[in-house]
């Protein structure tokens, strides 16, 4: 039937036992469930994917469309896939890792990511910019003391050159977001494009980068040595 879907419950998840430490600690994150976002007749998204709390039904977090992030025409609303990782914290509390997906109908994707933190006013904020990677990337959350007492958001998107197809081997575009205290948000720390070439999703089932690349990220980062 034509006209957009309701919203669909597609994951519960419960936190694991933690306490929260000192005065500027991060609340633990509540309970939560993803909660997919409309489609249309094709089961294209209309609608940003949402990760609302389970004991307050009326306090969620909605992934946004890309208007005010985009120079483009077309809207792209993240509504597809919900995933959420609970990230603890060292020192007490913990963020939530969350993405859902954009599709078009074509055979590329386009994720939108956001670490989202809980507050004790009882909303749920987002602490990254915007953040797009497609089906040809890999990201991960690194816990490095070294570098950050938050998770450091890692990642790798292909860099699509001349004379390439979409599944051909590519240069990739690594990427590292780190906690900035004073601004109180993630910022990009760097960029860098790898000095080689690595199997995209024709090859393998999963884009592998960041691993092989680890050593140079964490010089990047400024650690001599892996944590």
């Amino acid at each position: 039937m034509k006209g957009l879907c309701a919203f669909v419950i597609v994951s519960i998840l419960v936190p694991p036992a933690g306490s929260q430490t000192g005065s500027k600690s991060v609340p633990e994150f509540p309970r939560f469930r993803l909660v997919k976002g409309a489609v249309d007749a094709d089961d294209l998204p209309t609608s940003g994917a949402k990760l609302c709390l389970l004991d307050r039904v009326d306090v969620c977090y909605q992934m946004p469309s890309n208007a005010g992030s985009s120079s483009g025409s077309v809207r792209y609303d993240y509504g597809l896939d919900p995933r959420a990782e609970r990230l603890p914290l060292k020192g007490g509390g913990s963020l939530v890792f969350f993405s859902a997906q954009f599709s078009g109908g074509g055979s590329g994707t386009l994720d939108s990511l956001a670490v989202l933190r809980y507050e004790s006013s009882g909303r749920i904020i987002n602490l990254l910019p915007f953040v797009g990677v497609t089906n040809q990337s890999e990201r991960a959350m690194w816990s490095i003391p070294e570098a950050s007492s938050f998770p450091v958001l890692v990642t790798a998107d292909f860099d699509w050159t001349t004379g390439e197809t979409h599944f051909a081997r590519h240069f990739y575009t690594v990427s590292a977001y780190r906690f900035d205290r004073l601004q109180d948000r993630y910022i990009k720390v760097f960029s860098y494009r790898t000095l080689k070439k690595y199997a995209s999703l024709d090859e393998l089932d999963q884009v592998h980068v960041l691993d092989p690349e680890r050593g140079e990220i964490l010089r990047r980062l400024g650690v001599s040595s892996n944590p």
